[in-house]
């Protein structure tokens, strides 16, 4: 009986509210199931009640997307652990559109009878939602914000798959490492850091902010498990410290140009300085 719940409370989130197939909410919900939901608190009960207010979230956020974090079941409840993704195009909440993308992760108690849902509790962050739409906050305060979710959300709690959320379709980055485009071009260089380093993090030292220009200063460590450029792994820890100077437009990232010590890094791995000999003979002898 778990499973089969289980089954129900997933269809709900994927059809109806991931592709907006308002249909699955007449399989999956009783005529009269309750909601309770703080940021919501007039939705009524009933399978037409909720439609519309999956419909109106939808129309908010058209490109909205759900994933199940996690799901777990005992006797007939269903607690589904949650990420919402979207870009602000349309009214919500009495909140004018911003053109600004959010992520929110919240839980929701399902409780079933006769393979239907007949109560649900949702559980998630209405402050952090107005926080990164920028809403309550000055356009200066606003990107500042955005800046410090760019780097936190990407790199450090490792997402690459929001990197879309975050950059224009015609971002451009310049770094040591050239120049790149788009989303595609920041999950490669994303991919080529994550990989040598798995445990990098980004640590924001400062933020300065004028207008549609945001400028951080970092401190970026981890340590090399493996190969990075022609550098085998070397298991040492790394310290870096960069700049990086973002354009804001529309919400997302247009530009950026961002600058780091490679040198320091390399002669901390062993690739360049007393330690580049050692290295390059593992390299040959692997």
């Amino acid at each position: 009986m778990s499973e089969q719940n289980k089954q129900t409370c997933r269809r709900l989130l994927e059809e109806a509210w991931n592709k907006g197939l308002l249909a699955a909410v007449d399989a999956t919900v009783s005529r009269d199931c309750r909601f309770h939901d703080p940021a919501f608190p007039s939705i009524e009960p009933g399978a037409e009640s909720y439609k519309r207010h999956i419909q109106e979230c939808r129309d908010a956020f058209p490109d909205l997307s759900c994933s199940a974090e996690d799901i777990i079941a005992e006797q007939n409840e269903v607690v589904i652990h949650w990420t919402v993704r979207g870009t602000h195009r349309g009214k919500f909440l009495g909140m004018d559109a911003t053109g600004r993308s959010m992520m929110i992760s919240g839980t929701s108690i399902h409780r079933l009878e006769k393979d239907k849902i007949v109560e649900l509790w949702a559980d998630w962050n209405l402050k952090s939602l107005q926080d990164q739409l920028g809403l309550g906050m000055t356009e200066h305060d606003a990107n500042k914000a955005f800046a410090r979710r760019f780097v936190e959300e990407i790199w450090n709690r490792k997402k690459p798959e929001t990197i879309g959320q975050f950059v224009t379709d015609d971002y451009t980055r310049f770094s040591p490492n050239g120049t790149l485009r788009g989303a595609k071009g920041l999950r490669q260089e994303y991919d080529i850091y994550t990989s040598a380093f798995p445990d990098c993090h980004i640590q924001i030292e400062d933020v300065v902010c004028e207008g549609d220009r945001v400028a951080l200063r970092f401190t970026a460590s981890g340590t090399q498990t493996g190969k990075f450029m022609e550098v085998a792994a070397s298991g040492k820890p790394v310290k870096v410290q960069g700049t990086a100077m973002l354009r804001i437009a529309n919400g997302k990232v247009a530009e950026e140009y961002a600058v780091w010590d490679t040198l320091g890094l390399m002669q901390q791995i062993g690739a360049v300085g007393e330690f580049a000999g050692a290295t390059r003979t593992q390299q040959t002898s692997q």
